[in-house]
């Protein structure tokens, strides 16, 4: 069932053994964590009856993986990160899971991603942080490849749905593309505030047409395009609007 090229070789954009990666880089799905505090499922107090805890791990050895798409992490009105957000619990790879990753579904693999050890995230684990515990602790945050790889196991370990493979590669395409051009705004501006509603303004450009004469934003007669919409076709030219804006701020 699973796709041979299931996940890259190479699934990051970026990685180092310490964090923090890429500071200006708005914190996404795929990111990866460490020492952050990791909540574990509610068990009995041993000194308290009748009385549930929730243990909290945390450390160098604390790692999670944001796995909230965006849509769900962030405002719908700010932008801005949710006040708690899903992280996946990150540990050492079992030692009979390996390429080409078949089966485990419930773990995402994060192959050498620290000190050249293979690492995962475990999907049936997850529990909600705080935001502010995330900033200035990101070790790793994936490329597309990888985060289509991400979407296609979340699926797989929810759902067992492996049979729309595009339509991961091409959320993953636009979803990177984004995050790249937010970038670019942060490393400018050293904030996040404004970038949202850029993206949301009018294409400047003309939008392509898909393989059936229809625009990739709509139908014919739509004017005024966003710039999200177009994003994923027109990349390049929405790229050189953004870089231009910046130089002339």
């Amino acid at each position: 069932m699973e796709p041979v090229n299931f996940l890259p070789e190479d699934p990051y954009l970026d990685r180092q053994d310490k964090p923090h990666v890429r500071p200006d880089r708005p914190l996404s799905q795929g990111d990866v964590f460490v020492d952050i505090p990791l909540l574990r499922a509610a068990q009995p107090s041993t000194k308290r009856a009748n009385q549930l805890i929730a243990p909290v791990k945390t450390g160098p050895n604390a790692l999670g993986m944001l796995v909230t798409h965006p849509c769900s992490s962030r405002s719908r009105s700010t932008y801005a990160l949710k006040e708690s957000v899903s992280i996946a619990p990150v540990v050492r790879c079992p030692s009979e899971f390996g390429p080409p990753w078949a089966g485990y579904y419930e773990y995402f693999p994060l192959p050498g991603l620290r000190d050249g050890n293979d690492y995962v995230a475990n999907l049936a684990a997850i529990c909600p942080i705080r935001t502010e515990y995330l900033n200035d602790h990101r070790l790793a945050c994936l490329d597309t490849g990888g985060l289509a790889a991400l979407f296609h196991r979340l699926a797989m370990n929810d759902s067992r749905l492996d049979r729309i493979p595009d339509h991961f590669a091409a959320e993953a395409e636009r979803l990177s593309a984004e995050i790249d051009l937010w970038e670019l705004w942060v490393a400018r501006h050293s904030t996040e505030d404004g970038f949202q509603g850029w993206l949301n303004e009018e294409f400047s450009g003309q939008p392509i047409e898909d393989e059936h004469g229809q625009l990739v934003a709509g139908s014919a007669e739509q004017t005024g395009t966003p710039r999200r919409e177009v994003l994923r076709w027109n990349y390049d030219e929405i790229k050189t609007e953004l870089e231009q804006l910046l130089g002339g701020s």
